[in-house]
Order: structure tokens, then sequence, then C-alpha cells
């Protein structure tokens, strides 16, 4: 299960170079998850990478992964402090969030946000 793990750190690790292309070689060909840009739904690598641009270029992010466990039914969650800046600079937000990665065939398959699920 250090596998899966490490698809998390690497997919953060993406996400901090602005690396959409290798975002989303990181998700299943059928992964999916919330699209909280647009509403909706992020489905496939294409979403994933479509998602991920318009992210870098819309907003700046800055997600720091604090841990990563693997829960009891393998899925593994990431705790991350998350401060978004609009381009001039300006902070919008800056909160810890909790990020659930179901992994599929040795790729993320699905991401929920939201409150922590016991171990």
């Amino acid at each position: 299960m250090a596998d899966a793990c490490d698809l998390v750190v690497r997919l953060h690790e993406a996400i901090s170079r602005r690396d959409a292309d290798t975002a989303a070689l990181l998700f299943h060909p059928q992964g999916r998850f919330r699209n909280y840009l647009d509403g909706g739904e992020v489905i496939g690598r294409d979403g994933v990478r479509a998602f991920y641009r318009k992210l870098f270029e819309t907003l700046a992010p800055d997600v720091d992964l604090l841990s990563v466990r693997i829960l009891a039914d393998g899925s593994v969650q990431a705790e991350l402090q998350v401060s978004v800046h609009d381009r001039s600079g300006r902070l919008w937000s800056d909160s810890r969030v909790t990020a659930t990665y179901t992994i599929r065939e040795g790729l993320i398959q699905s991401v929920e946000l939201g409150p922590d699920r016991p171990a």
C-alpha cells in the first residue's frame, strides 16, 4: 500500500509544479472527481488535464501536503493546507482540507474532499 501513498505524493508534486499533464497521467482512464471550479464532474484523463490547466490559469493555488495515510478500506487520505490567490496575488482563501483518494489498478480512481474518515 506504500505505492498508493506514493501515488498521492506524486500527484501533489505535479500540482505544486503546475504540471497538468503529469497530474492527468496519475488518474485512471475512468477517474472522476467533483469539479469545484465549474460544477459537475471531472471525468477521465482529458477532463483531469483540462481541469488542472484551467485551475492553474485562473487561480494560483498553493497546496501543501501535510500528511498521507492508508485507511482500512485501502483508500488514501491526505491532509492538505490550501491557499488560493488570484492572479494579482490577493489571498482568496486559506484552509485545511481532507482529501480521500480511491486507487484502482495503481492509479487514482476518485477524489473526495470532506471530513476525516476513521483510519
